[in-house]
């Protein structure tokens, strides 16, 4: 099939209100050296008409010009756009360096997070400490982060907490808050209200809450802002015609529309508040990279996570020290498995390693196995 093929065939689709099924189609024609100018501008043209972010138009509308100069119709619209994006103004608080931390007298609507396993993406501070909340797929495995705070710099950020289940991670900045003003009142959420997700690179998305229906899942939103068309890795904050903040937008879709999840700002905050329960309860607990929990094993001389049994990145006991077996018994929850052969702990293993000292399980002797 060809690229005017294509091509009528995302119209029909834009038309019948397909929008996922025109975005495949109009980006595989935009991009299909069979198609002539003429065609590949046009692919554009409709592109642009598949999302409301004004940056994202603007790209679209661009590529059309550089396919087909001159077009007075397309280089209108353009210039309409641009005076629009102008008018536009991104509200950043000022970061005044202290002895020991930033301060802020207001925190920004949105924070840049960089250096995640899988791009960049926006996020949102969610209490005076300087905790911010992004998405767990932006992060991946990463414990370090840059977090840039609009146009008056970046701080470093550590990665707390993970919780791959709800999509979201916890960085910890060395800032102070004056106040959390967009976090203060708790709106309640109203199946088609008007939402606008604004990302830290400034790309802006009008859309709706959906009613989730029988695939609501606790914690989440459904919004109609189609997946294809979200703009960085995840962590965009959803914002109510008030300025109120209501959630994060995610990568995950929903399975039938191709539709966006956000992770709602009520279940951010519980785990936000479970995570700074779990650090004091666990002073010398380090996040482990696997699982995103944390790991007390490896202060203590373990080499494993006692939540995944991944291997641990490393120890703040020195390779010299002896291991703390007593304590490191109780995190692991030493059971009543074979003794591991090289240590004698009972600690148990996994995959085939022990938890304490990570040498191989012996194999069963062929009288046990015939007892079995």
């Amino acid at each position: 099939m060809g690229g005017e093929d294509d091509l009528l065939r995302a119209i029909e689709h834009m038309k019948s209100g397909d929008l996922q099924s025109a975005v495949v189609l109009l980006r595989k024609a935009v991009d299909d050296p069979d198609l002539d100018k003429h065609g590949r501008a046009v692919a554009c043209i409709w592109l642009a008409e598949t999302g409301d972010d004004i940056t994202f138009k603007i790209s679209c509308l661009e590529q059309a010009l550089r396919h087909e100069p001159g077009n007075p119709q397309v280089q209108g619209k353009l210039d309409q756009l641009r005076d629009r994006q102008m008018q536009q103004h991104s509200v950043a608080s000022a970061l005044t360096p202290s002895s020991s931390s930033v301060c802020m007298a207001q925190a920004p609507p949105v924070l840049g997070i960089d250096g995640g396993v899988n791009g960049s993406g926006s996020g949102i501070f969610v209490n005076r400490e300087g905790l911010v909340a992004t998405t767990a797929n932006l992060v991946g495995s990463a414990l370090e982060v840059v977090v840039a705070c609009g146009s008056s710099g970046a701080v470093p950020g550590q990665v707390l907490r993970r919780y791959p289940e709800s999509d979201l991670a916890l960085i910890q900045t060395p800032v102070a808050l004056g106040s959390l003003d967009a976090l203060e009142n708790k709106p309640v959420v109203i199946a088609n209200e008007a939402v606008t997700a604004l990302a830290y690179n400034g790309a802006k998305i009008r859309a709706t809450l959906q009613d989730p229906g029988d695939g609501g899942r606790q914690g989440w939103l459904r919004t109609s802002i189609l997946i294809a068309m979200s703009p960085d890795a995840g962590g965009i904050p959803l914002y109510d015609s008030r300025g109120h903040i209501l959630g994060l937008l995610t990568r995950n879709a929903d399975h039938d529309t191709g539709r966006a999840w956000a992770l709602s700002l009520p279940h951010i905050l519980t785990l936000a508040e479970q995570t700074a329960q779990e650090r004091r309860l666990l002073p010398n607990a380090a996040t482990c990279g696997a699982c995103g929990c944390r790991a007390q094993a490896g202060h203590y001389g373990g080499r494993y996570c006692e939540t995944c049994g991944a291997s641990l990145p490393s120890a703040s006991v020195s390779e010299l020290d002896a291991p703390d077996f007593e304590r490191l018994a109780q995190i692991y929850g030493e059971n009543q498995s074979r003794p591991c052969p090289h240590c004698g702990a009972k600690a148990g293993y996994y995959a085939g390693h022990c938890l304490r000292c990570s040498h191989e399980q012996a194999p069963k002797s062929p009288d046990s196995m015939r007892r079995k």
